[in-house]
Formats: structure tokens, sequence, C-alpha cells
């Protein structure tokens, strides 16, 4: 059995696409025996599946993230795993690192979560710094022997790859799902996922701030973690404006939990802002609310495919208040409507949007680079 290393020195060990997916679904063939690197977090590992280890590094501010890269780097020297697994830009360091160790040679995948060169134009960096980032991340791939892109968009920019790469999605993994009819008393619109501005933080606060000047009875539960001053500023917002009753912070929450929140909801939301990197992106949260069978509002830039085949939600123009409001009324007053925009977004994952058809995809990537090596 070959020891795989499935490792992240930015995200949570309970992140699902990398835990609850991958390591999931490697772990289950039998032929890796998967230790899982990532970040601790406030929950506890537990129900750990057979041929999965899970070890926990310590959480860094972002200037003292390099002692995790220094940690990783004593467990590869020292274990010498058949195949690495990572899903940090920032690793590809650390990769190219341990091909200098003497008579190492592992088969080395990258994860790619994010278009790094878009996520840098957001922030408006001067172009020739953004150059030099390209040109440096091409070197660095060198060290892959094969890439996962998240989004079918990633690999317009990596054309210059020679590694075999696949797109692998990141549709939910909900393999004992619980059929749950019994829903909230009051409607409740969701969200679940990262919080910040850029992923509609704010833009979420300000629906709920509108809907309660027009008197409309519902609740708004967000599930996810955000950075404390961020948390802070979305308290101070909901302090303020006398939303304590109809909005509530959730922190993080283990995903089967997570999710039956989501069942118990009646509209899922996913606001993200018309970044770069999010462009023509398929947004987790979307299945997730579909596998959950709700309907959602998303911005109206992403999977807009999805919605015009299946009628499973709305979209919205996240800059369009009004806009938003009128849908996200016209949501909580036709329920019968919405339930079978959320009947038939349950068919969708069901046929099409699910993780075992991406988990075929990946573990051919695996097979296909195990054949070349």
């Amino acid at each position: 059995m070959k020891l795989f290393y499935n490792i992240s020195s930015v995200h949570p060990w309970n992140d699902t696409r990398i835990y609850f997916r991958q390591a999931f679904s490697l772990g289950e063939t039998g032929m890796y025996k998967v230790k899982h690197i990532a970040v601790e977090n406030n929950l506890i590992p537990d129900n750990i599946p057979a041929n999965i280890e899970v070890e926990l590094l310590t959480m860094q501010s972002r200037k003292r993230r390099m002692l995790n890269w220094i940690a990783l780097y004593r467990k590869i020297k020292k274990d010498k795993p058949d195949v690495i697994q990572f899903h940090d830009p920032e690793l590809l360091i650390l990769m190219n690192t341990i091909r200098w160790i003497p008579r190492y040679h592992p088969v080395i995948v990258y994860d790619m979560h994010e278009n790094v060169p878009k996520v840098l134009m957001r922030k408006k960096i001067p172009e020739f710094a953004l150059s030099m980032y390209r040109y440096l991340e091409r070197q660095l791939l060198r060290a892959c022997n094969g890439v996962v892109f998240a989004e079918s968009t990633y690999k317009e920019d990596y054309r210059f790859l020679t590694c075999p790469t696949m797109d692998v999605y990141n549709y939910p993994k909900v393999p004992f799902m619980k059929e749950n009819e019994a829903k909230e008393d009051v409607f409740t619109f969701i969200y679940l996922g990262g919080i910040s501005d850029i992923r509609g933080g704010e833009t979420m606060l300000l629906l709920a701030k509108r809907l309660v000047d027009l008197k409309k009875k519902f609740h708004m539960k967000i599930i996810g973690t955000g950075s404390e001053e961020y948390i802070g500023k979305l308290n101070t917002f909901i302090f303020k404006n006398n939303l304590e009753g109809h909005i509530s912070l959730e922190g993080a929450m283990a995903f089967d939990k997570a999710f039956e929140s989501i069942q118990k909801a009646h509209v899922g939301m996913a606001f993200l802002v018309p970044d770069p990197n999010f462009m023509g992106g398929k947004t987790t949260k979307c299945f997730e609310y579909m596998a959950a069978g709700i309907p959602f509002m998303v911005s109206d830039f992403l999977i807009q495919n999805v919605l015009d085949k299946w009628e499973c939600g709305v979209s919205v123009d996240v800059a369009n208040m009004d806009e938003m409001v009128q849908k996200a009324v016209y949501l909580l007053e036709s329920p019968e409507m919405a339930t079978n925009m959320g009947e038939r977004g349950k068919a969708a994952y069901r046929q099409e949007y699910n993780w075992e058809n991406e988990e075929g995809k990946l573990l051919s990537l695996f097979d296909k680079i195990g054949s070349c090596s």
C-alpha cells in the first residue's frame, strides 16, 4: 500500500474538498494509506475512516505560516510518501525543495483551488509584479507530475503545462443523505462557506435589513468562518440595526450538521462579487443547496448554464439591492414554487452534480500519472 500525503498549510483539516471528498475517496480505494495533514481549528477529528490518518498543523498568522512549511518538509523527509497532493500555491516552493532530497522521487500533484494570477489582478498589483509571479509560478510548476483544476476556466491560463491535468469540480458528497422533510418554523435563508466581503458577507446583511424594513417574517442563518476583524464588523452591523432576532452567525460547523441545517432551510444564498477569479465559476455551495433540495439565489455570473437547464434557483445582480430584495420576496411569498425549484435541484444533483462522478475523474488522473512514472 502506497503512502499518500494530502497536505495544506492554509486550509482547516475538515475542509470539505480536501478531506471529506478527496482524502476519503483516495482512502477508500485500498491502494493508499492517506496521511491528511492540515490546519487545526476548534473541531477535533473523530470517526476517521480506515486507511486515513489525520495530523494537525498549528494555526499560524500569514507572517508565520512558513513554520508550517518547515513542519511539512520535516514530515516528508522522514516518511518519504510515495504520492503528495498539495492544495496551496505557496507550497509550490516546498515541492521544489523536496526534489533535492537524495534518492527520493515522489509523485506530486497540485490541486489548484483558485487562479492566483486572477486573484492578484483583483488586488491591482503592478503589472511587472504580476508578470514576475506568472514567471515564477510557471517555473515552480515543473515540479508537478499532475495538476487538478477546481474550475474549468483555470486551464485557459495554464495551457503551457505538459503534465497530465484534470478538471475536478467540488460537487457535494452526501452518501448517507437523510431525507428531511421538516422545515424551520420561520422562513429561513441560509449561507454555508467562507465569510468575507468578496463572498457577500455585507450583502447578506443589507438584504436582511431591507426585508426587515418591509416587515417580512424570516430568519437568516450564516454558517462559516471569517477573519476575527470581519466577523466583528458584521456583528456591529447586526447590533446597530437591531437585527439580532433575524440573523444568526453560526460559526464553524461540521459538514453533516451544516447539511442538516441546509435541509431545514428554505432558500440558499451565494452572493459572490464579480471578481476575475470567480467569473464563470461553479460555486460549491449552490450544489450543496441542490443536494439538500432547496432553491438558491446566486450572483448572475455563476452557474447560469445550470439555472437555464434545471430552473432550480434565481440569479441576481449583487450590485442591485432592489432586484435582490424583489427576488428574495418572490421566493419567500411563493413557497410552492420554491419547493418545486428545490426538487429540480435535487434531481440535478443526483444525475449530474455529485462527487461520485468527480471522484472517478480524480482517480483516473492518479492512474494515468502512475502508469507514466
